[in-house]
């Protein structure tokens, strides 16, 4: 049947590019904001624990001959640096998404047309499941969707609680190793073929999975939610939150930095900073053109300056309550 080809070389297809577009639009399993990866897929379960240690503490000043481990005397490390290993569980969730395509859709629409439709409808459906799961379990250790600034677990470097100010959204600054991640399935693609409604059921799943590892190397940026909003964020915001993550030894990337997360508002907002636009004066270039600012922004310039890379995403928590 004509119908049954299309069908099985669409399947054939999605099959082919499901994970490279799934792997071109998903932010969070990356090298840079995310080192800590884990492969569960041969294993049973659908869970792990995470090994993790205590801070180390500061060498002491020992006499020749003296005790270094047990100054008391009773058996016990004093001063204590000791590992004391625990652990941080992980579970792993299926993110899924399916479409139906009508025969009527090949007939009408052409292969290339409904294969590229399919394709990145699937692929950008479980991509975005998956950066937003990532960023609630960033902001509050947890995939349960945050409603308020209250529910935040680590610390924030933006609009307080209790400010007033409306709805608020979450950028972040992070280390790469603040957060951990899980894949059980990669992501794949199943198909049937409805000859009683004469169409095709294609469906996209993936399981994965987050975890807070070290909550005290994320920091929150909160800002009013929206374009050009007062209240918005300001680099203040994200170089005190560079200062504070320095200040506990979270370990930055390979070059050095660590990552911003910012929302399409906050990125406006620092934007304008650096142009001097919306009476925003504090640490601003005047005279450099709105689209210099947006490229000194998110490549080099103010990088190099507060310490940390800029990636854009429409993925982070928003509607938090600052009341």
């Amino acid at each position: 049947m004509a119908s049954t080809t299309s069908v099985v070389n669409l399947y054939e297809d999605i099959v082919a590019d499901l994970i490279p577009f799934y792997d071109n639009f998903v932010l969070l399993p990356n090298q840079q904001l995310i080192v800590n990866s884990y492969n569960i897929s041969a294993g049973t379960g659908n869970s792990m624990n995470i090994p993790t240690v205590n801070a180390w503490t500061t060498g002491s000043v020992v006499a020749a001959g003296a005790a270094i481990v047990d100054i008391a005397g009773d058996g016990q490390a004093d001063p204590v640096n000791d590992f004391a290993p625990t652990s941080v569980a992980l579970t792993v969730s299926k993110r899924a998404s399916g479409t139906l395509v009508n025969m009527e859709d090949f007939e009408d629409g052409g292969m290339d047309t409904v294969r590229n439709a399919v394709v990145t409808r699937l692929a950008r459906a479980i991509a975005q499941s998956t950066d937003q799961a990532g960023f609630q379990v960033a902001g509050s250790g947890t995939e349960t969707a945050m409603t308020n600034l209250t529910d935040l677990n680590i610390g924030n470097d933006g609009i307080q609680t209790g400010a007033a100010v409306g709805d608020c959204e979450l950028g972040y600054v992070m280390s790469p190793e603040a957060l951990s991640y899980a894949v059980k399935r990669s992501p794949e693609v199943k198909f049937f073929e409805n000859v009683n409604h004469d169409r095709a059921e294609y469906t996209s799943t993936v399981r994965n999975g987050f975890a807070q590892v070290r909550p005290t190397f994320i920091r929150a940026i909160a800002s009013k939610q929206g374009i050009g909003q007062t209240s918005a964020a300001s680099l203040d915001f994200f170089s005190t939150a560079v200062a504070n993550l320095r200040s506990v030894n979270a370990p930055t990337d390979g070059a050095g930095f660590y990552a911003a997360v910012v929302t399409p508002g906050q990125e406006l907002a620092l934007a304008k900073e650096l142009n001097g636009v919306g009476g925003i004066s504090s640490g601003s270039i005047g005279s450099v053109a709105q689209g210099m600012a947006n490229d000194a922004l998110l490549r080099s310039l103010i990088t190099q300056a507060l310490g940390c890379s800029f990636i854009r995403s429409n993925n982070t928590p928003t509607g938090l309550a600052s009341a």
